[in-house]
């Protein structure tokens, strides 16, 4: 069997709701690294923008543009939109659950970063027409020697990644309920079942006329 023919077979196999719960395998490793190869600190002297907060505790401020680092962050949930696959399915139980998928993919993979930047504790300023990402890192003690801006985007990412994780909790739940859903909605629409014995092969394929 051709290796395009494997894959077929495995997505046949597949829900892409249970796609979804698996993508972050992949997209959290690969947002970091995008995030701390790609990522520049802006040189904030220059812009004239302030370097430290004299708040009850100091904290050095780090300032990254902002759409540059919003596409760092959220390219690798691009993964996340490979439920369109599913559509190809004939089944109609299948495609709806593509469908879902679809719309749950593009919240939890482009549209969360920005509710995170609206509501988080991360600031985003404008300056001189450009948006920036404000990060502090506080001057407290010993932490104090690691002032960088990988410090600042280690920050970045670990608080997006935790409101990231309230977004996977909800395409768990999507995927939980999705059967239960259909049968109270769609009781017509029936998922496709597992191929029986003596029937051709291409009965269990997504892709695969029948």
């Amino acid at each position: 069997m051709s290796r395009i023919g494997r894959v077929r077979r495995w997505i046949a196999r597949q829900s892409p709701l249970a796609w979804l719960l698996m993508t972050p395998v992949l997209t959290v490793p690969l947002s970091a690294l995008l995030v701390f190869v790609f990522a520049q600190d802006a040189n904030a002297g220059a812009l004239g923008l302030p370097i430290w907060r004299n708040d009850a505790v100091p904290a050095r401020l780090y300032y990254f543009e902002f759409w540059p680092t919003y596409l760092l962050l959220t390219g690798p949930g691009v993964l996340n939109l490979l439920v369109v696959l599913w559509f190809f399915q004939r089944n109609g139980y299948v495609r709806v659950a593509a469908g879902v998928g679809l719309i749950v993919a593009i919240v939890r993979s482009f549209v969360v970063v920005l509710v995170f930047f609206a509501i988080a504790q991360s600031d985003v300023i404008s300056h001189q027409g450009d948006l920036f990402i404000r990060m502090e890192v506080e001057q407290r003690g010993i932490i104090s020697l690691r002032h960088s801006p990988e410090t600042a985007l280690l920050r970045l990412l670990s608080t997006t990644w935790l409101f990231g994780a309230f977004a996977w909790g909800v395409s768990f739940l999507v995927w939980g309920l999705y059967n239960l859903v259909m049968d109270r909605l769609l009781p017509d629409l029936k998922p496709p079942r597992p191929r029986r014995a003596r029937e051709p092969r291409s009965w269990s394929g997504f892709f695969e006329r029948r």
